[in-house]
């Protein structure tokens, strides 16, 4: 069975069966495709903006996320460009409710949380939540150990 298209291995053409066998990249997180599921992969992918220059910026003491790359137009002064023209505007998910900007963990939880953030999750399924308290889904998922 093809992990890719979910077809019995026969219906393949070995060049198909190959290509399918690769490990992709994940153009958000980074990681191989094997470690997500279908939905999160297709959630990553959406999130990722079409037809502009990507790049990664790290700010602050933060992990590198990815970031879009925009070219200011600046004037010329003594033939030379400012070096402030270039602006690296930096990727996130929003959540489906509050359209806040969700934190990595949510963002690689989003197949288990319906691409939304802890709050709103916790809200819709009636649960408590505080923002300084680690949830019981990550808690269990042997992810965090205190």
């Amino acid at each position: 069975m093809c992990k890719v298209c979910h077809i019995d291995i026969k219906k393949h053409s070995t060049k198909q069966w190959r290509l399918h066998q690769q490990k992709l990249k994940c153009t958000f997180c980074g990681k191989n495709s094997l470690e997500h599921s279908v939905e999160l992969w297709d959630t990553h992918q959406k999130a990722v903006p079409t037809n502009v220059k990507l790049g990664t910026v790290r700010k602050g003491f933060g992990p590198e996320t990815l970031a879009k790359i925009v070219k200011w137009n600046t004037v010329i002064v003594n033939g030379k460009e400012s070096p402030f023209h270039v602006e690296y505007i930096p990727v996130y998910m929003s959540c489906k409710i509050c359209e806040s900007a969700i934190s990595s963990t949510e963002a690689n939880l989003a197949d288990v949380l319906d691409s939304n953030c802890f709050q709103c999750f916790a809200d819709m399924t009636d649960q408590e939540y505080s923002w300084h308290s680690k949830p019981w889904w990550t808690i269990n998922s042997g992810k965090y150990k205190e």
